[in-house]
């Protein structure tokens, strides 16, 4: 799926000299909204006591770490798109937040018990807030949910999952079929996208982080496989 005519009318994107991708307004956060991410702050430092979702040294930045670094992915996710896919949400981020922040139907992913478990008491929590039965938590490798989740999503996204070249082989299909890849990379984003490129031709664009200009979020629109 092209990727430019899908945001050619937003506003708060623009797109630079270089042919990066640059966020000129952030998210639009109501009031509601503001609560709801309040809430999921909480119960994310409630639940970090007990299991390793995230960094005991990221709990005192959360906001700027981990909330507003999903919260630039929001930005990037095409106005048509109605379905996404989470992998490794952990935490929930960038899911979560995603869930939060959209009228998308979601899927987060996430093999480990514990955090699957998390995830759904958090989205139980939050919807009393907020309207998300159509954010599904799916405990398992994403390589085995095949019967649990359509191919056909809108949007594919992971953060600190692995690097971009297994990115491209585990979202190989979905992107084939016409999602969108949005994917977080830091200041190695560089070296991962170099190394991904031997083995895949890749239809790309970068966005500019906001939480660090150093940083770039690869949006792959196309795959294909080099021949070797």
């Amino acid at each position: 799926m092209a990727y430019l005519p899908l945001i050619a009318d937003r506003l708060d994107l623009k797109i630079l000299a270089t042919g990066e991708i640059e966020c000129t307004k952030g998210v639009l956060i109501t009031k509601e909204k503001q609560k709801n991410l309040e809430t999921f702050v909480h119960l994310v430092l409630e639940a970090n006591k007990e299991i390793n979702l995230i960094g005991k040294s990221t709990e005192s930045i959360i906001w700027e770490r981990h909330i507003l670094d999903s919260l630039q992915l929001v930005n990037l996710i095409p106005r048509s798109a109605t379905t996404f896919c989470d992998v490794g949400s952990g935490a929930g981020f960038p899911g979560i937040v995603i869930a939060l922040l959209t009228d998308l139907s979601g899927y987060l992913v996430e093999p480990i018990k514990k955090k699957a478990d998390f995830l759904n008491d958090a989205l139980l929590r939050l919807g009393r807030e907020k309207n998300l039965n159509s954010t599904r938590v799916v405990q398992d490798f994403y390589e085995n949910t095949k019967k649990k989740i359509p191919m056909g999503v809108d949007v594919v996204t992971a953060r600190a999952l692995m690097p971009l070249v297994d990115l491209c082989e585990l979202f190989f299909q979905n992107i084939k079929n016409g999602a969108i890849g949005i994917f977080p990379k830091g200041k190695s984003w560089e070296k991962e996208l170099n190394n991904a490129q031997k083995f895949w031709k890749i239809d790309y664009f970068l966005a500019i982080s906001t939480t660090n200009k150093e940083s770039r979020i690869i949006i792959v629109e196309g795959l294909e496989r080099n021949e070797l």
